[in-house]
């Protein structure tokens, strides 16, 4: 038995980063072209205030706002329309959604002058124009960038994986694992895709394999999180039990790694409940049921979904 709710969060998995690029990237051509152009250049700088429960967790990142430019050069109209928390360093598509600067972005932009837009000598408004304010902490950067991949190279796989140009981003990862491991993580996607479970599982192993100092950086352990469900599935797929049971001590690590961090994140813990229900079907299923017992009962005190529970407890009648 395969679950479809399980099987519906790992493909979405498989997209998640890719549209938060895409997603993305409109914005930033719309900031880049509005700073090559003097006319949206503010007057001067305006420094917003770090809110203080942010700057007490270490929280760093930004917030875009939109507003209007209006004929006398103050602001109106001010919305945020993106913000984001995580490593300001590191890849934007693995920061995460936020709010905790969006009001004192708000306020700093009330405080922005520009030079009027003139049409014939007259001044005009100007609706849509984007301002991004950072916020980061003092002090030298220590962070590292989730993936180990330059940045220009992740974007244009990324871009290939989401429009489903598969072949051409294999033929690029393969071009750049030797000198970047972590882009097996990728390909592992990239294989996923195209249903070739064999080699999916071999890029993932890879990847979990790959020697990072974390400094603490939970999204990492999500990427390896994610990497461990789509390997546990494809196995389960195969009836490969054995395989899925010998991944019980990273399993359980995952778990761990989430609870002691307070790391709350959605899909990290949707994954963490793939694992943990595979596993105990495999246990089940290899005649082993006290430890499948175990780990579907963890499962079910976290179950939702109707489907979901129908399936764990189809697999604790058999372990009775």
């Amino acid at each position: 038995m395969r679950s479809k709710f399980f099987q519906y969060h790992i493909f979405l998995l498989l997209f998640i980063t890719s549209g938060k690029v895409i997603a993305e990237s409109s914005l930033e051509a719309k900031l880049k072209m509005q700073r090559d152009n003097q006319a949206y250049t503010p007057l001067q700088f305006v420094q917003p205030r770090y809110p203080s429960k942010a700057q007490r967790k270490g929280t760093e990142g930004y917030a875009i706002v939109s507003f209007t430019i209006t004929k006398k050069g103050t602001t109106e109209n001010a919305l945020v329309v993106e913000g984001k928390c995580g490593d300001i360093y590191g890849e934007k598509a693995y920061m995460t959604d936020c709010t905790d600067f969006n009001a004192s972005s708000l306020k700093a932009t009330k405080k922005l002058q520009y030079r009027p837009a003139e049409i014939n000598g007259s001044p005009v408004k100007v609706d849509n124009v984007l301002y991004r304010f950072r916020y980061e902490m003092g002090g030298e950067k220590k962070t590292k960038p989730i993936l180990n991949i330059p940045s220009r190279d992740l974007y244009v796989i990324e871009s290939w994986i989401s429009s489903k140009k598969l072949h051409k981003a294999e033929k690029k990862s393969l071009g750049l694992v030797a000198s970047y491991e972590d882009v097996n993580f990728l390909l592992g996607k990239i294989y996923a895709l195209k249903n070739q479970d064999a080699l999916a599982i071999e890029h993932f192993n890879r990847f979990l394999k790959v020697n990072y100092d974390y400094e603490g950086n939970n999204l990492r352990h999500t990427l390896e999180i994610s990497a461990v469900a789509i390997i546990v599935e494809k196995l389960f797929k195969v009836e490969d039990y054995s395989g899925i049971i010998r991944l019980a001590p990273r399993i359980n690590n995952s778990r761990i790694i989430l609870t002691d961090n307070n790391f709350q994140n959605k899909n990290a813990n949707n994954l963490i409940d793939i694992s943990y229900f595979y596993l105990g079907a495999s246990y089940v299923m290899e005649d082993m049921p006290n430890e499948g017992k175990e780990a579907l009962l963890f499962v079910k005190k976290r179950a939702k979904d109707k489907n979901f529970l129908n399936d764990i407890n189809n697999y604790l009648l058999q372990a009775q």
